[in-house]
């Protein structure tokens, strides 16, 4: 369950008046919505009996249930909530993915359905932005993790000693059974390395050393994670993938597979993209999935390699969130190929340790700097910048902060991350009430607040 911080507003009440007429304006649109869904439950339910079989009603369901969430947006929005919840999220992005597929078929209906999940979107970031604005918010103040008091055990060097060397030996073997799966990865990694180390050197923002402190448990993650992250998205479209393409009709299905390559690979990263957001998101706000996410956050100096710095639940659950939309509505392998491709290299070089400045490009693709703030170690800067790709989509779900002129000074989360490879693996099992006290000193602060 989403936990849950509500600001208490001590502003001046006038100030609520000025949000009535966006209030107004988007209850409008989710009544328009409401009539939308409720014609798409008709026509999914005409295409159930059009063509009879196992679960073909599903698909009628599944819009049903689609409406049912937005009339309860819209009831949270009457009752005072002003911003979206990841129930909420994960229904307009659903809406919003399936829009862009039906567009390939339907290019009038598919539209309808963009524009008005955007617009829904927009305005529940606007009201999310206009509520920070309106007043002062007393928030709990948060005081640093303070361990509480441990016995000191006394060790002798050779328990020490032993206890690293099996460590080592199992973080070997652990390397071993990766390059089994991916023997290839080592290629990719020299050739990464070879790009992005004299970048770096170049166009160093934070001047250091190549080999900087833990870049050896780095390349372990990126050894590891890479193997792990295939086998965990074959089992993820084996297990849930079968499951959501029947909640899709089979005319639609059948029409986005014979749709042409470039038509599928445009409509695929977009679709993919809109997952990842909402994927990344929820691993910000769900504290389950906040302390597997929070491994990624716990670096402290930004560069290429600190890309890979990630738990591998954490990683196979954003993928596969934005993944297993394009296997369920049957896109090709062509466009999950490209997807792949694009979020991989977008996510290396949006790390990297480089001061560019790439003008009004920066405000079109994910540039170090958007990214850089994601990491930001200062409070106005969390809950921002979810998406890797393109900035746009912040900015459409009100969770943009990009202070063009300047970079952040610090990176990471208040808790220090254990040392070692294995050690940051079972982080995430031995930390629940540091993880959540640290979900909870975000959720009160920065662009993407939930309520």
């Amino acid at each position: 369950m989403l936990s849950v911080v509500h600001p208490v507003v001590t502003g001046a009440l006038p100030r609520r008046d000025s949000r009535r007429p966006l209030v107004a304006g988007l209850v409008a649109l989710h009544g328009v919505e409401l009539l939308v869904l409720l014609k798409a439950v008709g026509v999914t339910a005409r295409l159930a009996r059009a063509h009879p079989g196992h679960g073909a009603g599903l698909p009628a369901l599944l819009v049903l249930v689609a409406l049912l969430m937005v009339g309860w947006q819209a009831f949270r929005l009457l009752r005072g909530r002003r911003s979206l919840n990841v129930s909420g999220l994960a229904v307009q992005s659903g809406i919003l993915m399936t829009s862009i597929a039906v567009a390939t078929q339907n290019l009038a209906a598919g539209l309808t359905g963009i524009v008005l999940a955007c617009a829904v979107l927009a305005g529940w970031g606007r009201l999310a932005k206009t509520r920070r604005a309106s007043g002062t918010f007393e928030t709990a103040v948060t005081t640093e993790h303070v361990a509480p008091p441990q016995t000191i055990e006394i060790r002798r060097a050779s328990q020490i000693r032993a206890s690293g060397v099996v460590l080592v030996v199992l973080t070997a073997l652990v390397i071993l059974a990766a390059l089994s799966v991916r023997s290839q990865i080592i290629f990719g990694l020299a050739v990464l390395a070879v790009i992005f180390v004299p970048l770096e050197r170049l166009f160093a923002l934070h001047p250091r050393r190549v080999l900087r402190p833990g870049w050896r448990t780095d390349v372990v993650h990126y050894l590891v994670n890479g193997a792990a992250l295939r086998i965990g998205l074959l089992v993820s479209v084996v297990v849930f993938g079968g499951v959501l393409r029947v909640f899709v009709p089979a005319p639609l299905r059948n029409a986005v597979a014979a749709s042409p390559s470039w038509v599928q690979i445009v409509a695929g990263l977009a679709i993919a993209t809109i997952g990842a957001y909402a994927g990344h998101r929820a691993a910000h706000e769900v504290p389950l999935l906040w302390r597997f996410h929070r491994v990624h956050h716990s670096i402290r100096e930004m560069d290429w390699l600190a890309a890979n710095h990630l738990h591998p639940l954490d990683e196979t659950f954003v993928r596969s969130v934005a993944v297993l939309p394009l296997y369920a509505l049957c896109f090709g392998r062509v466009s999950l190929g490209a997807f792949v491709i694009v979020i991989t290299l977008q996510a290396i070089f949006i790390h990297a340790n480089v001061r560019m400045n790439f003008g009004l490009l920066r405000w079109v693709i994910g540039t170090p700097q958007f990214h850089h703030w994601h990491h930001a170690r200062e409070p106005q800067a969390y809950n921002s910048n979810y998406a890797g790709e393109f900035p746009l989509l912040d900015a459409l779900f009100g969770t943009l902060y990009f202070p063009a002129n300047r970079w952040p000074a610090q990176y990471g989360v208040d808790d220090t991350e254990p040392d070692g490879y294995l050690r940051q693996l079972a982080w995430p099992f031995r930390t629940r009430r540091a993880a959540q006290s640290e979900l909870d000193k975000l959720m009160t602060s920065g662009p993407g607040t939930a309520a």
